[in-house]
């Protein structure tokens, strides 16, 4: 009796951490929508051939939709986050928007992210209104169309913009896997 006591408390501690967690992840979340109709966090990792080859991609799109108040974000996670490798693969690569280091895996694991390059649009109220790929242009690792016929990043972001649900809310992100060791 005393030890199905103890687990259920157990249990219950696990779960109030769970809840207190979630909801401190959402407010950090929450930090990067201020003013914002919307928020894209694109994770990268500067030795992953896809984040390399869609910089010039995110960044056109965040010129393209930044003025529009939607904000958009690298997230660096586990030893892609480390400054050195984050700032040189920002440099290399000319990424104009803002780098966010996740070295111990707090955006991941809240968004669920598991691949680089892997997106997640995120509106005004925190609720993410798309996720995965940015668009077809990688169809499997190793492959590439030579001409994209969807993008689903923008097309997501353009019906945000137009008071409409996105056509697709989810794809599957094609990319390398986030290391956490």
């Amino acid at each position: 009796m005393a030890l199905r006591k103890q687990t259920i408390i157990i249990l219950a501690s696990s779960l109030f951490l769970s809840a207190a967690c979630h909801v401190s992840n959402r407010a950090r979340v929450a930090q990067f929508l201020s003013g914002k109709r919307a928020a894209v966090f694109v994770f990268l990792a500067p030795d992953c051939p896809l984040s390399q080859s869609y910089t010039l991609t995110l960044n056109r799109l965040h010129e393209q939709f930044q003025p529009k108040g939607i904000g958009f974000y690298g997230v660096f996670s586990g030893g892609a986050g480390d400054k050195k490798g984050m700032g040189d693969f920002v440099t290399k690569y000319k990424v104009a928007f803002a780098p966010l280091p996740d070295r111990d895996f707090v955006l991941a694991d809240f968004f669920g992210a598991t691949k680089t390059p892997e997106v997640f649009a995120v509106d005004a109220g925190g609720t993410v209104f798309y996720q995965g790929a940015i668009d077809n242009w990688a169809p499997d690792l190793g492959q590439h169309r030579a001409v994209v016929t969807q993008q689903y990043l923008f097309n997501a972001l353009n019906s945000l913009l137009d008071n409409r649900t996105a056509q697709l809310e989810k794809t599957e992100a094609v990319g390398c896997f986030i290391e956490r060791l």
